[in-house]
């Protein structure tokens, strides 16, 4: 997977805006606080599956164990599992055990969201304050810390699939990650389901940092991890003076971006400033 240079945070200007460049501080957000009641909120559903669902699932897992181990894994106790066709009580109470297991890890979970385009109309109307907010540009090697095994593992792009193919059933996800046949198999899968949506959201173009532990609270940033700021159409001269003071407050020097109309088409390109332009003067529109 190639990490882009530079990953960008759409943003109102507003007073957690000032305070988060002011702390040098990113509120990291819970899955359930995430805006969309359907993204990576993992209330599961428990309602019993069939014996060839099961099957069918464990399969995903044997895929994935061959091509990370490089050996084929078998199961032949699934008729254990199952009476009147119907799960039994041995495998409820393990599915049991699987769902506290990831609530709890859901629970201390922080999820950084961010987009690889600072050229969405449809991402600065959503989230730029129509138009009149800012873009900041992170770079993600410089932004979060490294994972046990290198940053590139909290770093995930979003993939975008059809609503029916996203899986919420806490028996076939069980099944999925091999019955916990082991850790990582597991969080492999817990890391997948926070960063699966659905196709309507795929004009964000999303990428995420996952942050054990973090969820709820202030990350510290690095201001470094800073790379440039882009101003959008309606952007007051107010604001960006104001963007401006406070990374002159931290001494840091940043790329600074005007959004501005394509000619042609329908859509955003972005233009340097240096310290003479007179979009510092006037607002694009």
């Amino acid at each position: 997977m190639e990490i882009p240079n530079e990953l960008f945070k759409y943003r109102e200007f507003e007073k957690y805006t000032i305070l988060s460049l002011l702390s040098k501080g990113l509120w990291i957000p819970k899955p359930e606080q995430l805006n969309d009641p359907f993204d990576a909120q993992f209330k599961i559903s428990d309602a019993d599956v069939s014996i060839e669902e099961f099957k069918s699932a464990f399969l995903s897992f044997r895929k994935w164990y061959l091509e990370n181990n490089g050996q084929n894994i078998s199961y032949e106790g699934f008729d254990m599992l199952f009476e009147d066709g119907k799960p039994n009580a041995h495998l409820k109470e393990k599915v049991n055990l699987f769902r506290e297991f990831w609530d709890s890890e859901s629970e201390t979970m922080g999820i950084l969201s961010l987009s690889e385009d600072p050229e969405s109309t449809t991402m600065w109307s959503h989230y730029g304050q129509n138009h009149t907010g800012i873009c900041i540009g992170y770079d993600p090697v410089l932004l979060a810390p490294e994972s046990p095994n290198g940053v590139v593992d909290w770093l995930r792009q979003v993939e975008y699939v059809a609503e029916k193919d996203i899986v919420r059933n806490s028996y076939l996800l069980f099944a999925k990650t091999g019955m916990g046949h082991s850790h990582r198999s597991t969080m492999e899968l817990f890391f997948k389901m926070l960063t699966t949506k659905s196709t309507d959201w795929a004009y964000e173009k999303e990428w995420r940092f996952l942050l054990p532990n973090n969820g709820g609270k202030v990350f510290k940033l690095e201001i470094e991890a800073i790379s440039s700021i882009t101003f959008g159409l309606r952007t007051s001269v107010e604001t960006k003076t104001a963007i401006a003071h406070l990374l002159r407050y931290h001494q840091k020097k940043t790329k600074f971006y005007q959004s501005i109309r394509c000619e042609n088409t329908i859509g955003l390109e972005r233009i340097g400033l240096d310290s003479k332009s007179n979009y510092w003067l006037e607002s694009y529109e």
